[in-house]
């Protein structure tokens, strides 16, 4: 599977990895860095005002020269497919996974306000 590179500007300055539609949303007032649950991740973005948010999203197999994750956890994925998407765009990318449980890892390169975001599966 190729990487892929996008560039996105969500409303609410932030969006959702998760493994089917229709989940909760992990949310807590501090709102820095990433939260995650068993079905969902949510990940700050940029200022959708201040200019786009630059995700890469592909098999960490991949990546290279990539630092200490920022978040590394499970995520369960059901139907074996990954989903980014925000509150209001209902599918920016998606992938199929191997597994229906699935480790993620996310780089971000500022806890409230990232310009650059790495999501990574295998």
């Amino acid at each position: 599977m190729t990487v892929q590179r996008m560039s996105i500007a969500p409303e609410y300055v932030s969006f959702y990895v998760a493994g089917r539609r229709n989940v909760r949303i992990p949310t807590h007032m501090d709102r820095r860095g990433v939260l995650s649950s068993k079905d969902c991740i949510l990940i700050p973005a940029y200022y959708w005002s201040d200019g786009d948010t630059n995700v890469t999203f592909g098999s960490i197999s991949e990546m290279t020269g990539i630092r200490k994750p920022d978040f590394d956890g499970i995520l369960n994925t059901p139907n074996n497919e990954l989903i980014l998407f925000d509150a209001i765009e209902p599918e920016f990318a998606s992938a199929h996974v191997p597994s229906t449980k699935t480790r993620i890892r996310v780089w971000i390169d500022h806890p409230i306000e990232p310009e650059n975001v790495v999501i990574a599966w295998e």
